[in-house]
């Protein structure tokens, strides 16, 4: 395969990335057979998410056979960690799982999306979607987890190395961190969604955030997990030891906004949820899509609640309409 150092990028001993519209993991583990001590190690690969479609799962197989044939080794791949189910990170589950025989695992909230799809278009769309929800960005094929991971579990690894996990809330549900931890302590960190970097953020000012809130409180976490070498965001650039600067900008988009959700309400006495969503809309300067508007109708409505909750916003339905304003005293 050409540039094939290119395609699998090495990030620590026995940790690599395949970059991609989805960064995926790669975690090498070498096993010594009990029967024959003389043997050379067989290669155990974990594997961090998986991408969107049947192709993105080719693309990593290939890349798989190529890198480990260029090293001289055999290897199987033993299971897919999962980040969380959104279509993108698990949308090739299936394809690798027939391929190899590899086991899919998750965290027990984020494998209910998984076995049942339709849930995330549901969510993003407030009731059943239409047909263009039901595509496979939104809605994968069912995938079956044989495994429940939570933040209880180690998987020790060769080397005195071990995969471990924190839980991440905010853009999904129960989101986990895959950290890789060698003998020394240091760590590469796969946090999934749950950070974006510089290229990403600017670009996708409005990413999908289920919690505002929570999604700040898992950037303060990540930010707090020592020794880490490497954080590979899903999408986007790796960052380098110091993830400081991505979790800061993160957290002025998500202030952003909120402001401007505030802002929208002090134009009028009230607004409807479609007038808050045009209103953020065009002062970030976004001509939407369907697909677009799922997205940041979702996001802005779990602002609104948030901020309900926090009794900075007030709803009433009147004439059979819903209708959000401002809590009294916060109109200048």
């Amino acid at each position: 395969m050409d540039n094939l150092s290119a395609r699998i990028i090495e990030l620590a001993s026995g940790v690599y990335v395949i970059p991609g519209s989805t960064n995926v993991g790669v975690i090498t583990n070498e096993v010594t057979s009990s029967n024959n001590e003389t043997a050379a190690p067989s290669i155990e690969v974990y594997l961090v998410d998986s991408g969107c479609t049947e192709i993105d799962g080719e693309y990593v197989l290939d890349v798989l056979k190529a890198f480990f044939e260029q090293q001289g080794q055999n290897f199987s791949l033993k299971a897919i960690l999962t980040t969380h189910g959104h279509a993108d990170h698990c949308g090739a589950h299936n394809f690798l799982k027939d391929e190899t025989g590899c086991e899919l695992w998750a965290s027990k909230n984020e494998a209910g999306h998984m076995e049942t799809p339709i849930v995330q278009a549901a969510t993003l769309w407030g009731g059943y979607p239409p047909h263009e929800l039901r595509t496979l960005f939104f809605m994968p094929a069912s995938t079956k987890v044989n495994r429940f991971i939570s933040e209880a579990d180690v998987i020790e690894l060769s080397g005195s190395r071990k995969i471990s996990f924190i839980p991440l809330t905010g853009h999904s549900y129960d989101a986990l961190c895959i950290i890789i931890t060698d003998k020394k302590g240091h760590k590469v960190i796969f946090p999934g969604d749950n950070i974006f970097p510089r290229n990403e953020i600017i670009n996708h000012w409005i990413p999908l955030i289920q919690n505002p809130v929570e999604y700040m409180n898992s950037l303060d976490k990540l930010c707090a997990i020592e020794k880490v070498d490497w954080c590979i965001p899903s999408h986007g650039d790796f960052l380098k030891r110091n993830i400081n600067e991505a979790a800061e900008l993160d957290k002025i988009a998500i202030i952003s906004t909120r402001t401007c959700i505030l802002d929208s309400l002090k134009t009028k006495k009230r607004l409807t949820v479609e007038e808050i969503v045009k209103y953020v809309a065009d002062k970030n300067d976004m001509q939407l899509s369907l697909s677009q508007y799922a997205l940041i109708h979702s996001t802005v409505k779990s602002y609104i609640s948030i901020m309900h909750d926090a009794r900075e916003i007030k709803m009433e339905v009147d004439n059979n309409r819903l209708y959000f304003s401002l809590k009294e005293g916060r109109q200048a």
